[in-house]
């Protein structure tokens, strides 16, 4: 039996693998920032896990992201110049759990849980060939050791360990029975996956410190089958002759290796600021789109390059028990115009937000946040479409709306 391959990512995962919170009167991070070097609350477990050499006792997190998305893409197919538009609502949810454990002045341990789920679903358009839906989850753990060098250097090593699904449907033309309507195949794997990472959090003074972290590449094999209905006899009689109808299907949930690079100060006002540069190795991620031609599975690649993303934030104490951050973050898009498909539509991505954090009782803080994102409009000139033409297109709007709540339990 034949072995398809389908590469497949999303850049939001990526970025939301090293996001990071607070601890008891410690600070808010908006936008997805404060990640290499704030190391003051349990989230620095997922971050930099380095920085758990800072605690001198157990500290645990709890955290929820909400994503709400809206866009609007318009386009046309090919010379028939046939427009359409489309509208799309999603919501994602993303969990966490942080975990850090001092075991002497010289070791600490933690455990980061982390899941994160991305789905589309287009519906009724032109390139429903290539695909009309899709659903990814992965959900991560990272378990680490923390060694403290001296009074000024900690360093970590990290396990990451990961399991994946992805669930596809797209339409089959029966080109060659035109008394049929379309057929559909419908594509379910799941696979696992373990990985690396090394951290290092140097502290120049009390109020000053700089933050490493390397996380490898995680590909999990995902193994599974396509399942094909409402196929014409002619189409099927194709499809079963190439050997697609019964053949495996290996799916690769590709994390590109990333590094994350940052810096913390505090002023003497007890204000802070954080800058953090994240490069991920996107270059290296391969994606390949399979659709029916009338004559076989035909196959498009396409040339993607590595990532580049940059956040700052600026936190500062209202009271005593309510800490303030604005922050601002940027991404390079992962693929130029010209190359960019019709599945994996990265471009440029903005953002900005506010968060607080409240100090509820001694060893418990409750965060708060609303962060806006907004991506470019990522033009596509897609690959030809059965008897149709190519799809032509670009997004008018899409918008993204980021809600942050987490407690902490337990103090630096």
């Amino acid at each position: 039996m034949d072995t398809t391959f389908i590469r497949f990512n999303a850049l939001l995962f990526t970025l939301v693998l090293v996001a990071s919170s607070s601890t008891a009167m410690a600070r808010p991070y908006a936008a997805l920032s404060g990640l290499a070097a704030s190391a003051d609350s349990a989230a620095t477990a997922g971050t930099n896990p380095a920085g758990i050499m800072r605690f001198e006792n157990s500290s645990q997190r709890v955290e929820l992201l909400a994503f709400f998305s809206e866009s609007t893409w318009e386009g046309q197919l090919g010379e028939t110049e046939i427009g359409f538009k489309s509208d799309d609502s999603t919501e994602t949810i993303v969990p966490s759990g942080y975990f850090v454990k001092p075991l002497s002045d010289k070791w600490g341990f933690s455990f980061t849980v982390l899941g994160a789920g991305f789905s589309d679903d287009l519906g009724e358009w032109p390139g429903r060939y290539v695909l009309e839906s899709y659903d990814s989850v992965n959900i991560s753990a990272f378990p680490s050791i923390a060694y403290r060098v001296n009074d000024n250097l900690s360093i970590a090593g990290s396990l990451s360990l990961t399991y994946s699904i992805y669930e596809q449907e797209r339409r089959v033309a029966n080109l060659l029975d035109p008394d049929f309507g379309d057929g559909k195949a419908e594509l379910d794997t799941d696979g696992f996956d373990i990985g690396f990472g090394a951290s290092m959090l140097y502290e120049i003074s009390d109020r000053t410190r700089w933050g490493l972290t390397y996380l490898s590449e995680v590909d999990p094999e995902l193994d599974g089958d396509t399942k094909y209905s409402g196929l014409g006899p002619n189409t099927e009689a194709i499809l079963e002759k190439g050997g697609f109808l019964n053949a495996d299907v290996e799916v690769r949930s590709r994390t590109p290796q990333s590094v994350l690079a940052g810096m913390y100060h505090e002023f003497e006002n007890n204000h802070a600021v954080t800058v953090d540069v994240v490069w991920s190795d996107f270059s290296r991620f391969q994606l390949s789109e399979f659709y029916y031609d009338g004559e076989t599975i035909a196959e498009t690649d396409t040339e993607y390059q590595d990532i580049w993303a940059v956040s700052g934030s600026y936190s500062w104490p209202i009271n005593s028990r309510w800490m303030m951050s604005v922050a601002g973050l940027y991404a390079s898009s992962g693929v130029d115009d010209e190359d960019r498909s019709i599945i994996l539509r990265l471009d440029e991505l903005w953002g900005m937000g506010v968060e607080a954090e409240w100090q509820w009782t001694e060893h418990r803080n409750v965060l708060f946040g609303i962060n806006y994102l907004t991506l470019g409009d990522a033009p596509v000139d897609a690959v030809d479409i059965p008897l149709l033409g190519s799809t032509q297109g670009k997004f008018t709007s899409r918008d993204i709306i980021m809600l942050r709540i987490g407690m902490t339990f337990g103090a630096l």
